[in-house]
């Protein structure tokens, strides 16, 4: 094998591959990148078994063939050599087994695994594409993933819940104290899909997509894996196994106090009280309504934070305590100017929700103490 590349699409194609490159395991070969160049194009894979990349990265074959090279040891090679203008690296493989890389006069011998060795990515028949500009899909994930759980209790609360239903795709998280729904039209309708994609997958793709609204990625679902496909990048993962929660009946349009407050004012308002629980992440913000304020208080050991914000008020009062790092992580994933937050008594969740719901943000409260509205 004898390859040519420029440096900086090789190392593109690293980074996006080496997300799926396993970093702990007692199989040595996962730890590799392969190298095919055998089929007319250099492909470049990493495998971590549920989850797997490939990449085409441009490049020039002198002669094709195969290698796997370890990922960490490859990665800081290429970062490392020399970046000239017009430049080329050289990867050349002997029959020992060795590995060269030139580039000017910098020259790396290493050793190459056999490629025969390094397992296949899962075959996913590519029956319906559901496509989603690379934008929205982005963003989706990043407005609902930080309240997905640890998944050591229960995977399913680790993945995200994916479903597809004729032009409306929704993604859904939990973690036990919170929900988050994300919605967008497809241009398109579909039939009726569904899937619980790993969160872990979802961070990593979010990073790896670049593309904006006009840039489009595919999703093939199957039984046991999601495909999602853009430009020259193939993403494969295994789906988390199992019925997802009945969310729907978790949630409610109905109400009993109704506010319209000013996004960014109540987030920095949260944030400033956050200061006074970072010592303790379960201190309560209590938040009191009544008389068209909304008015925000904290006390710890550290000190107490006040704050009050003008609102647009239906119903009656309520007095009502909640994790502040929970209202921050929906409020910041909100564009509007204005915010809507609908409750019913002082032991229901609070709903943060737009008219058309394109966006669900449920949140369970947190009990406090009489010395601590004082």
């Amino acid at each position: 094998m004898k390859l040519y590349f420029q440096k900086n699409d090789l190392i593109s194609a690293i980074q996006v591959v080496g997300r799926a490159v396993a970093s702990k395991t007692t199989i040595s070969i996962m730890e590799c990148i392969l190298i095919d160049a055998t089929k007319g194009q250099i492909v470049l894979i990493g495998n971590k078994s549920e989850f797997g990349i490939e990449s085409i990265c441009k490049g020039e074959i002198a002669e094709p063939g195969k290698v796997a090279l370890e990922a960490k040891l490859f990665q800081e090679i290429i970062k490392r050599l020399p970046q000239n203008e017009g430049t080329k690296l050289c990867i050349e493989t002997e029959d020992n087994g060795n590995c060269i890389i030139r580039c000017e006069k910098s020259v790396f011998k290493i050793m190459g695994r056999n490629a025969d060795e390094f397992p296949s990515l899962p075959i996913v028949e590519k029956q319906e594409a559901v496509v989603v500009s690379q934008f929205s899909l982005r963003n989706m994930i990043n407005q609902t993933i930080f309240s997905t759980a640890n998944g050591e209790n229960n995977k399913k609360m680790a993945g995200e819940y994916f479903e597809i239903k004729d032009n409306l795709f929704s993604v859904t998280s939990l973690d036990g104290h919170r929900i988050s729904i994300r919605k967008t039209c497809l241009k398109d309708s579909y039939s009726e899909q569904s899937a619980i994609v790993p969160k872990e997958v979802l961070a990593d793709l979010s990073k790896i997509m670049s593309g904006g609204l006009d840039d489009m990625v595919e999703m093939y679902f199957s039984k046991q894996y999601l495909l999602f496909h853009y430009e020259d990048t193939t993403v494969i993962t295994q789906l988390v196994e199992g019925e997802y929660f009945h969310v729907k009946q978790m949630l409610s349009t109905d109400y009993e106090i109704k506010i319209i407050v000013n996004r960014k004012q109540l987030l920095e308002d949260i944030d400033r009280a956050r200061i006074m629980a970072r010592d303790n992440d379960k201190q309560p913000l209590i938040l009191k309504i009544a008389e068209d304020n909304l008015s925000l208080k904290i006390i710890s050991d550290l000190g107490r934070m006040d704050a009050e914000i003008p609102v647009k008020q239906e119903g009656k009062d309520l007095l009502i305590g909640f994790n502040p790092n929970f209202l921050i992580d929906a409020l910041q994933n909100i564009d509007e100017e204005e915010v809507s937050l609908y409750f019913t008594i002082p032991r229901s969740p609070v709903f943060i929700r737009d008219k058309e719901e394109s966006y669900i943000y449920m949140i369970l409260p947190v009990n406090f103490n009489a010395d601590q509205v004082e």
